[in-house]
């Protein structure tokens, strides 16, 4: 890739980006924690939350690669961004007003619908937006990123506080406000150009979709999240049972974001001396470990802690070197609707199944056992990345693409 302007202008243009993935992920930490309580709150059974969750996830197979095709085609990401997340601070403002009112299940799922369509482009593009900026010096990526895991700690641990004291029914408009927040540091970030070509010719969405390898990618990048759907939706829950507070929920869940802030900004070393795919099949490995861990030893503090630390590789290290590997195999005109699929199949699909089949489990299965199916998946996972090693082997520091 070629520097831009708003590349050229070093580290200082990418303060307002930084702040950016802290206020997303403010609203992420509210969310992943608090939410599914939230609905239970409400009144809705256990199987029916991952359900719920599962629509919010589901709208990620459409709506990412909507807003990739917006940007691809457009060449502007930030505004996109902005509009985005307006939208979804309202929607989140519908969602609290619900709760006072009967709307039933199917108001509930509309407007969760809803909700994600507009809420699940934002992370995709925020990365697009960052791997832009960064311009030819993509190794700076995990540090921006770094931003939003702080900005997820603030919520868990800050907000979990304030949670026990006003109760759950906080938690939409804290989300509410963290999107207003997202969209005012937006309006700080430069709009950065499209990254040119580094191949002779240009690169088809088509025909890159149709390689066995790259498929194989994509369904294990399905299968790391399908995994991490019980973690998702009823961890909060699982620990509650076992007698932990909501400070002490927010500060376990905080634990596993300080483990992810200090890999990434470990990987660029990393990423220099190992190929990703060792980084990946490692990754999976320890985190099928840590689905194990938490299913059957969350009653042990020490080796709860241990499995929490273990979140620096089963979502850290497999979101980065996934988004290395698309910003590798996607560039130019590209470069934003493959992180868009990239995100439709891992945090959209993969997430929402994942959410959806924890739903199921929940209550009908011990939680060890429930924990144990998302191993399985984990392992199947690892198999798949083997399978599609192709595009994913590069040599440490290569940048042109394969």
């Amino acid at each position: 890739m070629s520097a831009t302007p708003a590349e050229q202008g070093g580290v200082a243009r990418l303060n307002p980006i930084r702040l950016g993935y802290f206020a997303f992920f403010l609203g992420l930490g509210i969310y992943l924690p608090y939410f599914s309580p939230y609905l239970i709150e409400q009144g809705f059974a256990p199987d029916t939350v991952g359900a719920m969750l599962a629509m919010v996830m589901a709208a990620k197979l459409i709506a990412p690669p909507l807003l990739g095709w917006a940007v691809d085609h457009s060449g502007r990401v930030i505004v996109w961004l902005i509009a985005a997340a307006l939208i979804s601070a309202v929607l989140a403002v519908g969602l609290a007003l619900l709760a006072g009112i009967d709307a039933g299940l199917v108001g509930w799922m509309v407007l969760l619908v809803a909700f994600g369509f507009f809420w699940q482009p934002l992370l995709s593009q925020l990365d697009v937006a960052a791997l832009r900026l960064t311009g030819p010096a993509p190794e700076r990526y995990p540090a921006l990123r770094a931003w939003g895991s702080i900005g997820f700690i603030v919520a868990s641990v800050g907000l979990g506080a304030l949670i026990d004291r006003i109760g759950l029914v906080a938690v939409p408009w804290l989300m509410a406000i963290a999107l207003v927040v997202l969209a005012l540091v937006l309006w700080r970030v430069p709009e950065p150009g499209v990254p040119r070509e580094t191949g002779a010719r240009p690169v088809s969405i088509r025909d890159r979709l149709k390689e066995p390898a790259m498929l194989g990618f994509f369904a294990g990048s399905f299968l790391i999240n399908l995994s991490h759907g019980v973690y998702y939706a009823f961890f909060s829950v699982h620990l509650a049972d076992l007698g932990y507070s909501a400070t002490a929920i927010g500060l376990l869940w905080a634990l596993g974001v300080v483990a992810e802030i200090v890999l990434f900004f470990l990987l660029p070393g990393l990423r220099n001396r190992f190929a990703p795919l060792v980084l990946l099949l490692i990754a999976i490995g320890l985190m099928a470990l840590r689905w194990l861990l938490i299913g059957y030893q969350a009653d042990v503090l020490g080796w709860l802690l241990f499995a929490q630390l273990l979140h620096a590789a089963s979502f850290g290290m497999t979101h980065a070197v996934g988004i290395w590997v698309v910003d590798h195999q996607f560039p130019g005109r590209a470069h934003a609707r493959g992180q868009a699929i990239l995100s439709a199949a891992s945090y959209g699909g993969g997430a929402a199944l994942g959410l959806y089949l924890a739903g199921l489990l929940w209550g009908r299965v011990e939680p060890d056992m429930a924990f144990a199916a998302m191993t399985l998946a984990s392992l199947l996972a690892f198999a798949l990345m083997l399978a599609a090693r192709r595009v994913v082997r590069w040599s440490p520091g290569e940048r042109e693409v394969a």
